[in-house]
């Protein structure tokens, strides 16, 4: 399975752009007329100071500043040249450009100092850094300007990188928990969608970074704890972040680096020791900050339903559960797995308290972050809600959760359709308004899983409700009133939606949730003789499944993956059944190591999440809960998956 992923994921890296980008180049005997075509203008109190360290490569500098002069900066200005001690033509073009500060160190003090030298000498509210082995382009610098003027929460703000080939080199950057860092998106495809939408990162490259004067000038600029180079963006990051700011990539502005072009020049050797001895004083500082930052938290759906209601047993039979369903499911082919009968808890009824106790702390042991509890209300009546009420009565089970609106019907077929409809879902604005009052409820818990300071919630199925935008405004004035504050609403990808990609803004939420298997099938033939003459589901192999949604684009917003441990809903429907074979705890593990890879490149902070669905949808044969098949493999495939940075 890892080498088909593997696979997969190198077919990115195929990309070639049809044309290669127009950049300045600028012959070595006509360095002296370009530059004497340079000019700037000279403000007498700037808004933003551009710093560009050079150490020889004059002919790199040069087309530098050319581009920069095309492609000007239109609020005032300051251009600072820090001249580290080059001994080729700089120091007679660079004195005599007009509108440029010429700032020459003596002798060689590396990038760090030179930097630190030319800030002492910079002006205004934003100090840009620029390599001198960059070119910009039309546009570059009001998307910068705007992060920083128009959010007083970021820091330091970062451009798209691309390569001179047009090969994406960075959207932003990552940094490991060994502190090796990964530029996000390196050798792809510039325009995926995944790269072009603004985003918090780990940090940026100090290549082109623009960073408020106050957030550099705190601790003296960058720290000489790395003098001469290396690790002294990341950290400059870190402590923005620490005073409380932010650290965005930006893809609305486009930057050619041609990359390390003056350290190409340094003897590699030296190069990989200095990065290892700057990586270690990195870590002693920041690892716990580090840590933090690698952990993806697992959230497991979890169904309240093993527990009987006077409803269920109406409907279906006295002390009727979901176990009275997955008991009786049988095979339909020979190698199908049926009946999946549970292990360790058994046949356990919540109404015992100790039950999800035992399931919380199992839940821990494995590496799962929390639960995501399906929450069922019809138009003022709660169902399944007595595991939620006991929680709030008793704090127990103490562990993170969260609760996601299954609105919709409730049926006899299992699917919330509109047909055999036991309970209605009726939306309205009083519905609205009741429901988040009630939700607001279990939102207040200390527990409750929150993004930032905002509870999170998840619905269902948006497309259910009359006007979703007029529904979420009422749910987010409710809380506010209400004194919660807002909310974190997040749509669950499910029918329709399923293969949609749409902006979750479009509706007014801050995020989606991808929801297997739906929108994906991977058909194929009965892998056995059918033992159930009457069966005409339909049979999908997981493996394929796996590789279909790995296949699938990242939209550019922010989505919470989602994976399945396996599925099959034969105990629901014997003789319709969908379900995927072979699907096994080394073919879940490799897909679940892909996705927290990806997660760690696409969100950041509280952002990254992972929903595994489910904890015990044992009917639809989705559980990590033990089964007398595997065990606890799968619960141990999804610690193995969390830590799987241990082995690389």
């Amino acid at each position: 399975m890892k080498t088909r992923i593997s696979a997969l994921r190198e077919r990115k890296k195929q990309y070639r752009p049809e044309r290669p980008p127009s950049l300045i180049d600028v012959s070595e005997s006509d360095l002296a007329a370009a530059a004497a075509e340079i000019t700037f203008t000279t403000y007498r109190e700037p808004a933003v100071s551009v710093i560009i360290p050079v150490y020889n490569n004059i002919k790199f500098t040069i087309e530098c500043l050319t581009s920069l002069n095309r492609h000007r900066i239109h609020v005032p200005h300051k251009i600072i040249v820090i001249d580290d001690g080059s001994k080729d033509l700089t120091e007679d073009l660079m004195s005599k450009m007009e509108g440029v500060v010429y700032i020459r160190n003596e002798k060689n003090l590396g990038f760090l100092l030179s930097c630190n030298t030319a800030a002492a000498a910079a002006r205004g509210r934003f100090y840009l850094f620029l390599n001198n082995d960059v070119q910009v382009t039309e546009g570059w610098f009001e998307p910068l300007w705007n992060a920083l003027e128009q959010n007083a929460h970021i820091g330091v703000v970062s451009p798209k990188l691309l390569f001179p080939n047009g090969l994406l080199q960075e959207a932003g950057a990552r940094i490991l928990r060994d502190c090796r860092s990964e530029l996000i998106g390196v050798f792809e495809d510039p325009n995926q969608p995944s790269y072009n939408y603004p985003r918090l990162v780990d940090y940026v490259s100090g290549a082109c970074m623009l960073v408020r004067a106050e957030v550099f000038e705190v601790d003296g600029g960058f720290d000489t704890l790395y003098a001469p180079a290396y690790c002294e963006d990341v950290d400059l990051c870190f402590r923005a972040r620490k005073l409380g700011f932010g650290i965005l990539y930006t893809p609305e502005s486009e930057v050619f680096h041609h990359l390390s072009v003056t350290s190409n020049a340094v003897d590699p050797e030296y190069k990989t020791r200095r990065v290892t001895v700057n990586q270690q004083k990195f870590s002693q500082r920041w690892q716990s900050s580090i840590d933090g930052l690698n952990d993806v938290k697992i959230i497991a759906f979890y169904l309240p339903q093993f527990h009987p209601t006077p409803e269920n047993s109406l409907w279906w039979g006295q002390g009727f559960t979901e176990w009275a369903n997955v008991t009786k499911a049988r095979p339909n082919f020979v190698g199908h797995y049926q009946p999946h009968l549970p292990g360790d808890l058994g046949f356990y009824d919540l109404r015992i308290p100790e039950v999800m106790d035992q399931q919380a702390e199992l839940a821990k042991r494995y590496g799962i972050s929390g639960f995501c509890y399906f929450y069922y209300w019809f138009n003022g009546k709660r169902m399944l809600e007595m595991p939620l009420e006991r929680l709030l009565e008793t704090g127990k089970p103490d562990f993170p959760f969260c609760l996601s609106w299954a609105n919709e019907n409730w049926t006899k077929r299992w699917d919330g359709r509109e047909h055999d409809i036991l309970l209605a879902q009726e939306h309205s604005d009083d519905d609205d308004r009741a429901v988040i009052r009630d939700l607001i409820r279990y939102m207040r818990h200390p527990k409750y899983i929150r993004i930032g300071e905002k509870p999170l919630l998840l619905i269902y199925r948006i497309n259910l409700f009359p006007d979703i935008r007029r529904s979420v405004d009422i749910w987010r004035r409710t809380c506010r009133e209400e004194g919660l504050g807002d909310i974190y609403l997040a749509f669950v990808e499910s029918f329709e939606h399923a293969t949609a990609f749409e902006h979750p803004k479009n509706y007014g939420f801050d995020a989606s949730v991808e929801y297997p298997p739906h929108g994906t099938d991977a058909r194929i033939d009965p892998p056995g003789e059918l033992i159930n003459r009457d069966y005409q589901g339909a049979i999908n192999d997981y493996a394929d499944l796996v590789c279909k949604y790995i296949e699938r684009p990242i939209p550019g917003y922010t989505r919470f993956r989602g994976i399945i441990p396996s599925w099959d809903n034969t105990a629901r429907r014997q003789n319709n059944a969908t379900l995927f074979h072979n699907a096994s705890p080394g073919a879940y593990q490799a897909w679940l190591e892909t996705i927290i890879a990806d997660t760690h490149r696409q969100n950041f902070g509280d952002e990254r999440i992972v929903f595994v669905n489910a904890w015990n949808e044992w009917a639809e044969g989705a559980h990590l809960e033990p089964d007398h098949r595997f065990g606890h493999e799968y619960l141990q495939a999804t610690l193995n998956a969390k830590e799987s940075w241990l082995l690389r």
